[in-house]
């Protein structure tokens, strides 16, 4: 069997013949060094020189007044800055930092507005307003340095409102004494509620015990209210017949005194007859005095007539009876003595005495008359009843003796003169009486609608007085429920006052407030130099760049043995781009160790993973390179590319676009980048050989890519050297 390495050492040899090949050789080994040493020491610690970066400050805050002090808050903030060296601050005007930023002098401005010191001591205010620091980052100038100054900014700002949050928790806790005495006086007003819902409490049962019994007596009244609206019914129909009655009373008292006129003419004609009586019949005479007396006493007016026109009215009818019998008495005398007949006197006595009994005759008539509408008058009508009883009394006198006819005659006139002139009145009071019938008869038709609408206000108020009722229970069980609620609020009050009394307004206290939350960080898995987390993936870059600069001097085909082929040729070149693989990973460690100073978890596990690294990248760049030569170059830049995108070396995967992320697991410098990050920082071995195998699975793939395309060029060089069959 042929020596398979001696294609490699005939390479080797003509290389250690040709200066120019060696000095390119040890160049080409340094590239890796170079790209990724610089890279590094470039980005080693670009946040511990933030004070070089010019940021400028505008303070244009005016001050404002809090709690009767002067108060200023932008002008402490400058001076806090003037302490701080996070950048190079530069405090200048408004007009000069428009001017740096325009000329890129200044990376960032800070402006603090003119009502920065007022908005911050609104909080106590009705309308708090928030303090606002103008940020203006110069992105255009440098994108990074934007974002550093921002986030620099954002914790000063924190740290400003730490300050201010102290200010308020000091004016705060200041009051709370006050707030504890407030508490207290609160609690005590809750226990006096609580005596007073008690009391409403048993105020509420009583009121609920009498609603009861206003709505028992509001049904009563409903019930008795049906009753009164019948009898003011019966009233209307009352009051209306009175009203006819009235009237007929009225026509009545007319009829009457056309009556009494008639009755005053018949007087007049008795008493010039009872003149001429008087001589004659003495007997007459005392009747007619008496008869005169009763009728003195009718003329007392027209109260006394309505009494005595009833017993006027029985006198009139033994008037007449008596008159009539004088007249027969004195016509019998007459016809007994011829020369009596027919003296002129006796005949003139006679005839007065048919007078008399004639006008006997039309006053009983009269009197029947008024009479009936004497039924209707009122209690006064029963003085003259009496008036006429005392007259018949007389008028029995009269029968005694003729001689008081004559008296009791022009009594008689005289009183039917008197009851004449009071007729007037009489028929005016009877028509009043019926007006005043009229008008109470509308009264009570008004009565009954007013008693038909108190009887559905009594319904009402019954409804009404039983929901009361009903009310006041819950209203007691309310104050029980107010009561137990009153308990508990001062007890609460109570508590809340002693709890606010024990709160101090010390310094601790203070802070405490102003800074409830602190975040305790944990430096077990921090990585403390921008350097170690920004190498693994400048390492790979290196490593891979490496890769492909070597297959640009190097040929991945050809040999210094033009005959050579097959698996020597594939040997060689294998060796070869080993070799060189070798000296960019040892070369280049060695300078990020012990040059640059990169601290890691394990030197050798360092150097050895970085070999593993440079091959996993030199091999896979070789199998491009060897089957597609310059196309294949091309696709390993492509595929460079791709890894810087996708291997999650910068921002987290989960950040990288969808594409990124499908290609992520597919590509070797994902592999790389994880292990020499447990390598250089966590000291995650196990995850580190993980990783490790990983990436030898890369170099045994491509390897064997490599040797076989090997294999079928010597396959197919042996078929053209075959002799042709014939």
């Amino acid at each position: 069997m042929a020596n398979p390495f001696r294609v490699f050492k005939k390479d080797l040899g003509y290389f250690l013949k040709n200066r120019m090949l060696i000095i390119t050789f040890l160049g080409v080994s340094i590239v890796p060094m170079l790209y990724g040493g610089f890279l590094i020491k470039g980005n080693w610690d670009p946040y511990g020189k933030l004070q070089n970066l010019p940021v400028a400050v505008v303070n244009l805050d005016k001050g404002a007044e809090y709690q009767g002090k002067a108060m200023n808050v932008g002008e402490d903030f400058v001076k806090e800055l003037k302490e701080n060296e996070t950048f190079d601050w530069r405090f200048v005007s408004e007009q000069a930092a428009r001017e740096g930023m325009v000329s890129n002098r200044y990376y960032a401005t800070i402006t603090i507005p003119d009502n920065f010191s007022e908005h911050a001591s609104s909080l106590t205010s009705n309308t708090p307003q928030k303090a606002d620091i103008i940020f203006e980052s110069n992105s255009f100038y440098n994108f990074i340095s934007g974002q550093i100054s921002e986030n620099a900014t954002k914790e000063l700002r924190n740290r400003l409102s730490q300050n201010l949050t102290e200010a308020y928790s000091r004016s705060m806790l200041s009051q709370f004494s006050e707030l504890s005495s407030g508490l207290s006086r609160l609690a005590a007003g809750a226990f006096d509620l609580r005596d007073g819902a008690v009391q409403l409490k048993g105020g509420a049962g009583t009121l609920s015990s009498k609603l009861q019994e206003l709505s028992g007596g509001a049904a009563k009244l409903h019930a008795s209210v049906g009753q009164l609206e019948s009898g003011a019914s019966e009233l209307n129909t009352g009051l209306s017949k009175l009203s006819s009655s009235a009237g007929t009373l009225s026509s009545g008292a007319s009829q009457l005194g056309a009556a009494s006129t008639q009755l005053k003419q018949g007087a007049d004609k008795l008493a010039d007859g009872s003149g001429q009586l008087k001589d004659g019949i003495q007997s007459a005479k005392s009747g007619a005095d008496d008869l005169y007396a009763g009728l003195q006493q009718s003329a007392a007016g027209s109260k006394q007539l309505e009494t005595g026109l009833t017993a006027s009215a029985a006198a009139s009818d033994t008037l007449a009876d008596g008159s009539a019998q004088l007249a027969a008495g004195l016509k019998q005398l007459a016809g007994s003595n011829a020369d009596l007949a027919a003296d002129p006197a006796m005949q003139k006595l006679l005839a007065a005495s048919q007078a008399v009994a004639g006008g006997a005759k039309e006053l009983s008539k009269g009197q029947q008359q008024l009479l009936a509408g004497s039924r209707t008058l009122n209690a006064g009508q029963q003085k003259l009843l009496a008036g006429s009883k005392q007259l018949s009394a007389g008028q029995s006198k009269l029968l005694q003796s003729a001689s008081q006819l004559a008296t009791a005659q022009d009594q008689l006139r005289d009183g039917l003169s008197q009851m004449a002139a009071q007729f007037p009145a009489f028929v005016s009071g009877s028509k009043q009486l019926g007006q005043g019938a009229a008008q109470l008869a509308q009264g009570s038709e008004k009565l009954k609608s007013g008693i038909s609408q108190f009887e559905a206000g009594g319904a009402s108020l019954a409804s009404g007085a039983s929901q009361l009722a009903s009310g006041a229970g819950e209203l007691t069980t309310g104050a029980d429920k107010l009561a137990t609620g009153s308990q508990q609020l001062a007890d609460n009050l109570g508590s809340a006052a002693e709890q606010t009394a024990s709160l101090k307004a010390d310094e601790k206290t203070i802070q405490m407030i102003a800074e409830p939350v602190t975040i305790v960080a944990n430096d077990d898995r921090k990585v403390r130099l921008y350097a170690n987390g920004i190498a693994p993936y400048f390492l790979s870059m290196a490593l891979f760049a490496g890769s492909l600069v070597f297959t640009t001097m190097f040929s991945a085909r050809r040999s210094a043995d033009e005959e050579a082929d097959g698996f020597p040729l594939f040997l060689s070149k294998l060796l070869t781009f080993g070799v060189m693989s070798l000296a960019q990973s040892l070369i280049l460690s060695t300078v990020i160790l012990y040059v640059l100073g990169l601290k890691v978890q394990s030197v050798p596990l360092f150097y050895l993973y970085t070999v593993l690294t440079g091959f996993t990248f030199m091999f896979v760049v070789q199998t491009f390179v060897t089957w597609l030569d310059n196309p294949g170059r091309f696709i390993v830049l492509l595929l460079m590319i791709f890894q810087l995108v996708s291997s999650a070396g910068t921002f987290p995967y989960e950040l990288l676009p969808g594409w990124a992320q499908a290609m992520n697991p597919w590509l070797p410098m994902t592999y790389s980048i994880r292990g020499y990050r447990d390598v250089i920082s966590s000291g995650d071995f196990a995850h580190m050989w993980a990783q490790a195998g990983r990436l030898a699975f890369y170099v045994v793939i491509f390897v064997l890519l490599t040797s076989l395309y090997f294999a079928l060029t010597k396959k197919q060089r042996d078929e053209q050297q075959m002799p042709v069959k014939i």
